[in-house]
């Protein structure tokens, strides 16, 4: 591995140095499939291919993650515009190509590892035991990803395990010489000062008040800024396991509750499974491997004993389960063996070994009453859901006959919905968030419901769907109102404020050149202070590049940071409606010695950015050998893009 891997660096390593590779290792990020043909997909590289219904999940999860965070949504023509799906084509490219090296080189991953890899994750394990929790993977997995099963989710960790793996290998031990580093260090700690000179707006005249034309216009050229979402009107039946779980809760028993205690014991849901550490030798033949078990057994520490009698450092395998262990052979002699036993044993491929057990950790089981609030709660969700599922069957028959949700509702007594528009996000026209309660969980935090509400058509009850919270829906779009630019008489206020500001920035900017052309004429910046007063404000800094102030324009900094004394920078402030006149007066080398704790700092930061470089290199190498194709076509079908 280390010599093909090396081969394609050194090959690859004719580029300039290039900017750090971020690799997105999430668990909910892995989308690779690998199909015989790339009709339905949107990148290949060789044989492997993300397809189209994988680009599409991952971009709706992308544009909730943005409308959560602006706290409005974007179109798919924006999406488009601002590039979000570059962003995903690029993520998967890396992946794609990481994975097909991988599979190259016959990188392979203990699926024992990928068992202990999930088992470990905070979101899969019991609130009331702390250990890993089956039912709460499989809810997390039908909450996320419709059909995303649990053989599909270990297939894609033992993916990203891999991958993990291969980069690791080509960049493991890196890192930067000391001298580089105190060359490093030096540069981000030199010292600057500089005279910095801030206008505010009263540096400027006020702008006239504007005429109604002068803001319309204002707004034509900035529409996007005051632009509507599109709002739907909508009628639904929505049945949600939480909304029938206070009626079935009184109908679990004391003796269900326990049943299902014990079942869990016995199927190994509760409690933890028996464990222990278990150290092996490899050994050439038979009496050497009894002698090394036999010396174990007396209390000699494993390393010593492989000393001693010439063997490879031994393997230590800490709290493992049974079947944990890669060679059954191994498993089945460690998981015979009691607390301080060792035994000498041949293994699945012929060769000799001394198993060792210095500490056995028995299985234990929780307290009824711990777990019972859990496991009542848990049953009453699985009755919930059956009762659910009994009612979302008589409701697609009434539906498929013709009837209205509304005369369904009245016959089978169920529960209506109705939202006087909502946007994409599932946002009122008043800012409200549509995120329900505790209880019952709103429309906003089901995305695929609202896709479903912005594509399906007006006027028609739709197909039961299956929602979120493992429920069922149908629903009636009633009334669209269309995305549409504000009338000027409903933002005037902002648009006025935004026509105001725009002005007096530009205002700023041209005072700011003409007192830098003053001061190339010989005026200093403390006779502008004293002439200008209270519209200017006048500092001295200090600018280092490790910690660069936040209150002066990054332009700015950037200019401080390589001028030489007596340069001028100047540019738009860092506060809104200000500029930034800044004169460099001194330039101070850094003193002091690099040792200890910040050196290996640094040096890991550079060892960071060099690690970044050969993964660069690295990716481009692997994609010399294996065909990358994007197919925009698709993307662009998918996107709803028309049009080049």
């Amino acid at each position: 591995m280390a010599q093909s891997i090396g081969g394609k660096i050194r090959g690859a390593f004719v580029a300039v140095l290039v900017s750090l590779l971020v690799l997105a290792f999430a668990v909910w990020g892995v989308n690779d499939i690998f199909v015989p043909g790339v009709r339905n997909a949107v990148v290949s590289v060789g044989d492997a291919s993300v397809p189209t219904r994988d680009f599409n999940r991952d971009l709706q999860a992308r544009l909730r993650e943005i409308a959560i965070q602006r706290g409005e949504g974007l179109t798919n023509e924006e999406a488009y515009q601002q590039g979000i799906h570059r962003d995903l084509l690029a993520q998967y490219q890396v992946q794609l190509a990481i994975e097909k090296d991988a599979q190259d080189l016959g990188v392979g991953v203990n699926r024992a590892d990928a068992k202990a890899y999930i088992e470990a994750i905070p979101a899969f394990q019991s609130e009331i035991t702390q250990e890993f929790s089956r039912d709460k993977l499989t809810q997390a997995l039908a909450r996320t990803r419709n059909g995303y099963t649990i053989k599909k989710f270990e297939e894609d960790i033992l993916r990203d395990l891999r991958r993990v793996q291969t980069v690791e290998a080509i960049v493991g031990g890196v890192q930067a010489p000391s001298g580089f580093a105190k060359r490093q260090f030096d540069f981000l700690s030199e010292q600057r000062k500089a005279t910095v000179l801030t206008l505010n707006k009263d540096a400027v005249p006020a702008p006239e008040t504007p005429s109604d034309e002068i803001l319309q216009a204002y707004l034509d050229d900035n529409a996007v800024r005051y632009t509507a979402p599109e709002y739907r009107q909508v009628t639904m039946i929505r049945l949600e396991p939480s909304g029938y779980l206070p009626d079935v809760a009184g109908e679990i028993t004391e003796t269900d509750v326990k049943d299902e205690f014990d079942s869990r014991v016995a199927r190994g849901m509760l409690g933890t499974k028996a464990s222990r550490d278990v150290v092996v030798l490899s050994a050439p033949d038979e009496s050497t491997a009894k002698e090394a078990a036999a010396r174990l057994i007396e209390g000699v520490e494993p390393a010593l004993v492989a000393s001693a009698l010439g063997l490879v450092t031994p393997d230590h395998f800490d709290g493992v389960q049974k079947n944990q262990l890669l060679d059954s052979v191994t498993d089945d002699t460690a998981f015979a063996l009691s607390q301080g036993q060792a035994s000498a044993a041949e293994n699945s491929l012929g060769g000799w070994e001394a198993v060792f057990v210095p500490s056995v950790t028995e299985a234990s089981t929780p307290s009824f009453s711990s777990v019972e609030a859990e496991i009542r709660r848990s049953l009453g969700e699985d009755k919930a859901k059956t009762q659910i599922f009994d009612i979302s069957g008589e409701l697609d028959d009434r539906l498929l006959n013709g009837e209205t949700l509304e005369a369904i509702a009245t016959e089978l007594n169920l529960p209506m919905e109705s939202y006087d528009y909502i946007n994409r996000i599932g946002q009122t026209r008043d800012g409200l968030q549509m995120n329900g309660s505790s209880r019952i969980p709103g429309i906003a935090q089901d995305d695929e419901l609202l896709r479903l509400i912005f594509t399906e058509d007006i006027g028609f009850d739709t197909d039961i769907f299956p929602t979120a919270q493992e429920g069922f829906v149908s629903f009636r779009v009633t009334d669209v109102i269309d995305s549409q630019i504000r009338p000027l008489s409903e933002v005037k206020d902002d648009v006025l404020r935004a026509w105001e500001a725009e002005q007096i920035q530009e205002a700023l900017t041209q005072r700011g050149l003409d007192l830098a052309q003053e001061i190339r004429d010989g005026r200093t910046l403390e006779e502008i202070a004293e002439e200008l007063g209270s519209a200017v404000t006048l500092n001295e800094r200090g600018i280092s590049r490790a910690q660069p102030p936040r209150d002066i324009a990054g332009a700015v900094v950037v200019e401080l940071l390589t001028s030489e004394e007596g340069d001028l920078a100047r540019g738009v402030g860092a506060a809104p409606l200000t500029y930034t006149l800044a004169r460099l007066d001194t330039i101070i080398p850094n003193s002091d010695g690099l040792a200890g704790e910040i050196l290996e700092t640094v040096q890991s930061n550079i060892g960071s950015e060099i690690s970044g470089d050969i993964q660069n290199a690295y990716r481009l190498a692997i994609l010399k050998e294996h065909e990358l194709r994007e197919y925009p076509a698709q993307v662009k079908a998918i996107m709803g893009i028309e049009g080049e």
